[in-house]
């Protein structure tokens, strides 16, 4: 059987890729769109359970985190394989993450992985800046009513456009 201290430095890892630049969607990095919808949402801890593709609160489970998730639970397998584990050693595997204090922008973040013998493999406490400018990650009603009728109004005129010029 392997030895358990292979995977100390795995919730390390783990947290370490999903802040890094190989996890970016969009408009930002992992630690922004974290923070910004945290913070739209007054939500100040939050657990990202990327063995069951989840997030608590539920109100921040949005595709751009969400979309990662699988990544970190294939790492976990990764490892697991390179160190002679069986497929199923680990069994679940979370985020929990803070908001920095008010005012400023970072995370504090601390990965556990559990094993199928209930043992807690516990990262340190990583702290996150948020680099990239704040952006908004949620739509009020009439924002989002406003982004669906400029859409709706430019996709009729292309199409429009296109039938004109089949004509032409």
């Amino acid at each position: 059987m392997p030895k358990i201290n292979r995977l100390k430095g795995l919730p390390n890892t783990i947290t370490q890729q999903f802040f890094s630049t190989t996890f970016y969607y969009s408009k930002g990095y992992m630690a922004d769109w974290v923070f910004n919808a945290a913070s739209e949402k007054n939500v100040s801890e939050l657990t990202i359970d990327f063995w069951n593709n989840t997030i608590t609160p539920n109100e921040l489970e949005i595709k751009p985190i969400l979309k990662q998730l699988p990544r970190l639970k294939e790492t976990v397998h990764k490892t697991l394989k390179s160190q002679n584990f069986e497929p199923d050693f680990i069994t679940k595997g979370f985020m929990k993450i803070r908001m920095g204090k008010t005012g400023y922008r970072y995370l504090d973040c601390k990965t556990i992985l559990i094993d199928k013998n209930g043992i807690e493999h516990i990262g340190k406490e990583y702290t996150e800046s948020v680099y990239e400018e704040n952006f908004k990650v949620f739509r009020t009603k009439k924002e989002y009513s406003e982004f669906n009728k400029d859409n709706l109004k430019t996709r009729n005129e292309s199409i429009l456009e296109r039938i004109k010029n089949i004509f032409r």
